[in-house]
């Protein structure tokens, strides 16, 4: 497969602030030779960038683009195949781009794609692509050229998206943006049987990022064996949630069993990433006004960052602590609460923070006792930094202590701890519940918590001589803390 350009990666946050800045029509070409039935064809795909195209409204809510596709396979100044249509897109609420695929049949040999656009409704709107076309598919083993894909599924279907049994949704600008999570692909092996008798060969997928001066740096590889037939597919996702934003090259390799190099297929791709390594200084007033904390007032980014304090930690949570008590100073708190929710998810901030924000009302309407929001209490703080507890052991029934509960977490990966508990106790009989002992890392560890805990209804009754020094409290009626802390 090959595209109409490599193109310059965008300004640091131009493309994410203004997705839809082209007014020139903007085309998208990639191409890929394939064999059905011995026979090759050449499959173009195009997308049209939703900003560079007009939009006509048909009515108050839906809005529609039409644009003219003229695709020629020329031999020197002969036509040998060709499709001229409209394509339209969907009737929509807001632009979207335009996509399709077409196939034609040619024979072996040297040809010119040529692919014209030109925008419906605005016909001095157009968009030229040409490139030299080298079909030859041999009887021999040979790999298809590399098809880059935005989605793909197992699915029966007539469009032009489904072939073999998949839906297969290219991507013909071969730009992965922030969003995406996995860069997907697909290719063809053909006659691999003859070139593999025993029946097993291995394909071999890497992504280098280029560096610059032809210098390649290996960032993801992946391996997959295969059984040969007459045509293999390969379909596979790769993750490239954690690339940085920057030129890439995808290599697919097909190997013998001994690993051998036997054949093998490069295409280039961009990674934007822009929130993966931000900094301060990048967060400006003019970043920070198309994120989603734009639209946040005092009150909404009080309570956003309130609820996101008990995970924010070291030199973070002092700067945390002076944001909010500097009064109403918004700029402040909208760059503070999206770097957070981006480091958390690069790909999505507004997600991360919406996913958090479930469950930070959750936890404030449970814990809240009308003092401070739930998420501030030490069972909501605990809640938040390490999530969900295994097991909980409430009590209420203990003659010397006040309620108390127990929380244990079987696995803790936090500290990579088993069976890590907490102790909380209501010390003034109210609803809310103060931490009095954990065995994590990090969090209060009182060796005295038995004492504490039975002092008030109990103080003379501990364990042995030594007053001050002791930990345990004598055996009574109903009084099972330490078995419950010890043995659950």
């Amino acid at each position: 497969m090959k595209q109409n350009l490599l193109r310059q990666i965008p300004s640091f946050f131009s493309m994410l602030l203004f997705p839809f800045f082209a007014h020139a029509l903007d085309t998208g070409v990639s191409y890929a030779i394939f064999s059905a039935e011995g026979k090759p064809y050449v499959e173009v795909s195009l997308e049209i960038a939703a900003g560079s195209v007009n939009y006509q409204h048909l009515d108050s809510s839906r809005m529609q683009a039409s644009v003219e596709v003229l695709i020629l396979i020329k031999q020197g100044d002969k036509v040998v195949n060709y499709e001229k249509y409209v394509l339209n897109s969907p009737e929509v609420q807001s632009p979207e781009s335009l996509l399709d695929v077409k196939r034609f049949m040619v024979p072996n040999g040297e040809y010119t794609l040529e692919v014209s656009t030109k925008d419906v409704h605005d016909p001095a709107n157009t968009d030229q692509f040409q490139t030299p076309l080298n079909v030859q598919i041999s009887d021999g083993l040979y790999l298809s050229e590399i098809v880059l894909l935005r989605d793909f599924r197992p699915e029966d279907g007539e469009s032009p998206f489904h072939k073999n049994g998949f839906f297969l949704e290219p991507l013909p600008f071969a730009f992965y943006d922030r969003a995406a999570l996995t860069l997907a692909f697909y290719a063809e092996i053909y006659h691999t049987k003859a070139d593999f008798p025993n029946g097993q060969y291995s394909l071999r997928y890497v992504i280098e990022r280029e560096l610059g001066n032809e210098k390649k740096e290996q960032v993801n590889t992946a391996t997959q064996r295969k059984r040969a037939s007459d045509v293999d597919l390969i379909i596979a996702p790769m993750d490239i949630g954690k690339l940085p934003s920057g030129n890439y090259v995808l290599n697919i390799e097909v190997r013998s069993t001994t690993n051998e190099l036997l054949t093998s297929r490069s295409i280039q791709f961009q990674r934007s990433n822009p929130f993966l390594q931000v900094t301060d200084a990048e967060l400006t007033e003019e970043l920070i006004s198309h994120q989603f904390v734009q639209d946040m007032n005092e009150e909404q980014l009080r309570y956003a960052l309130r609820a996101i304090s008990p995970v924010v930690l070291g030199s973070e949570s002092e700067i945390l602590r002076n944001i909010l008590l500097q009064g109403s100073e918004l700029k402040s708190m909208r760059a503070f609460l999206f770097r957070h929710f981006a480091q958390q998810n690069p790909n999505s901030p507004e997600l991360a923070y919406s996913l958090y924000m479930e469950t930070a009302r959750a936890v404030d309407e449970k814990f809240n006792t009308g003092f401070r929001h739930g998420f501030e209490s030490d069972r909501g703080r605990i809640y938040m930094r390490y999530g969900t507890p295994d097991d909980i052991v409430h009590v209420e029934d203990d003659p010397s202590a006040p309620p108390y509960e127990i929380w244990i977490y079987y696995n803790f990966p936090k500290t990579k701890q088993q069976n890590v508990k907490f102790l909380f106790y209501s010390q003034s009989l109210a609803e809310d519940f103060t931490l009095l002992h954990s065995t994590a890392r990090g969090e209060i560890n009182n060796p005295r918590w038995e004492v504490e805990l039975y002092k008030r209804n109990a103080p003379n009754q501990i364990d042995g001589d030594n007053y001050h020094d002791g930990t345990q409290m004598q055996s009574n009626v109903g009084r099972n803390a330490r078995t419950y802390f010890t043995d659950y």
